[in-house]
């Protein structure tokens, strides 16, 4: 991949006879993996590398949510598990409540086709017939 400076943050970048354009500091690449996955892209990694930033300063151009920190934020909290079913505290208008099965039913084997007419063709019968039809 070539890297050509375009600004500050923008960049273009060839590979493979196209141009993408990145801009480091919104994060985006005109390919949208950039945008989409919030993590650097492979043209987003080459102006990276053109600019010399170590792999390890990466982190700052990818979204809070990878970060280790925001991570560890997640699980800082405990998880409570869910009593035994039998010490389950469930209201009477939901215990009475009773749930039938579907009234309809498939039919076994494979749908019948059914020909859909386009817009252009008439639900009257072929005329063309022989006399003693």
């Amino acid at each position: 991949m070539t890297v050509k400076s375009a600004g500050s943050y923008l960049y273009y970048v060839y590979d493979s006879g196209q141009r993408y354009i990145v801009d480091i500091e919104r994060g985006t690449c005109n390919c949208g993996r950039y945008q989409i996955d919030e993590i650097p892209c492979p043209h987003g990694i080459a102006v990276l590398k053109s600019k010399n930033v170590d792999v390890k300063d990466y982190g700052r151009y990818c979204s809070e949510l990878y970060r280790p920190q925001t991570i560890v934020k997640t699980y800082e909290l405990p998880i409570v598990s869910m009593l035994d079913k039998k010490d389950w505290n469930v209201p009477g208008f939901v215990d009475d409540e009773e749930v039938l099965s579907p009234k309809y039913r498939r039919p076994p084997g494979r749908p019948k086709k059914e020909r859909h007419l386009k817009s252009s063709e008439s639900l009257s019968l072929n005329l063309n017939r022989c006399g003693k039809c």
